[in-house]
């Protein structure tokens, strides 16, 4: 691999520095992979055409799979401006900014070594790219993939409406990933132009990956109605909803079963949703499967998928549950209402209505040829959904569009308001202090996590 700053620009070189928020420790996320995809395709298009990125520290799945294809990279320890806490402590605050301003700077200087034709973010989260280029006056996009708050759970540090209008004001293109998501930061971007563009699955090599074995048995015997969610373990992707209804069709005497298909961040949420099951009575109906290289097994071995959590910005793995030919149940909030088109692939239900949810599970069980038709009809919409107006091939066209574009552009003094907690710190006194009073805040949280699962919390230490 090559350093970011190597191999000087030939005059045909279209140069674009990518940013990234996520280290993926666990899996690399549906942004991370979108924006994969959009490389890839933008090199197939240009072979002129060279990707840098820029991502957070420290190195997980995503630099490995940037490694992987020989791109270059340079990584820093930011955090962002979109958080997991509400109303942080003046401490966390402090100690954070000393590292995103620092980060900031260093982005700053990376771009004056080797100036790109432009930079893109592809994430609400981290904001230090766009600060970067508005210093330096070069050319910006924004791709915004997530709600934040609605859909992660995320708190905007100055809130969702000056969030969104600060992205229109240091863009000159915005990209969302659905119609939903235009729609919703539409609202504070005053009229201004969002470009769609849906995430790239490729159906054929979905269906090639499914037709193998599962790495563990996802349902036991007499599973009734098999059911598969694939996503990240947590309360926001809303698989206790799936537990719950399988527990009401018990209830009414339906057999159905669930594979959980993913990793988690929390070291004891697998525990919680467990303990939910048995709360529900269908403990031995339910199969944690944890992270897989290969979800789709998993989604072959089942008659019906479902997208469970309260609101998707796309749901991705709903596309992938359309293209492997299965039958969804999607939350009607969101990207998936898109793709789902109710009573004909699958059907949409109220993320609050459980019942409404246990109502659709009862139609497949009792009609499995319905849920076969269905799955049938999605993996048709699969194949039309990866020819359309929201493709790749548009975004990038809009993309080198926005390269010659005028950009924002910060005035002088920015450089100087980003030194100051780099200066605070560096003057002695001032990071003794704070560090302590940071580590003091998150002291409690470990303590209880390693008391609790002592060794699921080491290996979670250890893989961060």
């Amino acid at each position: 691999m090559k350093a970011a700053d190597e191999a000087p620009i030939g005059s045909d070189t279209v140069l674009v520095y990518f940013v990234n928020h996520s280290t993926a420790p666990i899996n690399l996320g549906g942004a991370e992979r979108s924006m994969i995809a959009l490389v890839e395709d933008w090199q197939r298009r240009d072979p002129e055409f060279e990707p840098v990125f820029i991502t957070k520290a420290p190195h997980g799945k995503f630099v490995a799979a940037i490694e992987e294809r020989g791109w270059a990279y340079e990584s820093f320890p930011y955090r962002g401006w979109t958080i997991p806490a509400p109303n942080p402590p003046a401490s966390e605050v402090m100690y954070f900014a000393n590292d995103d301003y620092r980060s900031t700077l260093a982005i700053i200087a990376m771009m004056e070594r080797r100036r790109p034709d432009l930079v893109v973010t592809n994430t609400v989260v981290a904001p230090w790219g766009a600060f970067a280029a508005a210093v330096l006056g070069i050319p910006h996009a924004w791709f915004v993939r997530e709600y934040g708050d609605l859909d992660h759970g995320l708190t905007f540090q100055n809130g969702r409406a000056e969030t969104f209008q600060d992205i229109g004001l240091m863009s000159q293109a915005v990209f969302t990933n659905s119609l939903a998501l235009r729609d919703h930061v539409g609202q504070y971007l005053r009229g201004a132009r969002i470009d769609v563009v849906y995430p790239r699955v490729e159906v054929d090599e979905v269906a090639a990956k499914a037709a193998e074995l599962p790495a563990v048995r996802p349902f036991g015997p007499d599973a009734g109605l098999a059911i598969t969610v694939v996503g990240r373990l947590s309360e926001t992707k809303g698989q206790w909803r799936v537990i719950e209804a399988v527990g009401r069709l018990q209830a009414r005497g339906i057999t159905a079963s669930v594979c959980l298909v993913g990793g988690q961040e929390q070291v004891d949420y697998d525990k919680r949703l467990m303990d939910r099951a048995r709360a529900a009575g269908v403990a031995d109906r339910v199969v944690i499967a944890g992270e897989q290289a290969n979800p789709f097994p998993f989604i072959a071995a089942a008659a019906v998928c479902v997208t469970p959590s309260g609101i998707e910005a796309f749901g991705r793995t709903t596309l992938e549950y359309m293209a492997a030919g299965r039958a969804v149940i999607a939350s009607a909030g969101g990207g998936s209402a898109e793709l789902v088109e109710d009573g004909v692939t699958g059907f949409l239900f109220e993320p609050d209505d459980l019942d409404q949810l246990a109502d659709r599970l009862a139609r497949y069980a009792s009609d499995p040829t319905l849920a076969a038709a269905h799955g049938a009809a999605a993996r048709e919409r699969a194949v039309d959904l990866t020819t359309h107006e929201f493709s790749n091939e548009n975004a990038i066209a809009r993309l080198e569009e926005t390269a010659e574009a005028e950009p924002y552009r910060l005035p002088n003094v920015a450089r100087y308001w980003f030194q100051l907690p780099v200066t605070y710190f560096a003057s002695g006194g001032g990071r003794p202090r704070i560090t302590l009073a940071f580590i003091a805040t998150r002291l409690p949280g470990r303590i209880k996590r390693l008391a609790g699962r002592p060794l699921a919390a080491l290996r979670r230490r250890r893989r961060v």
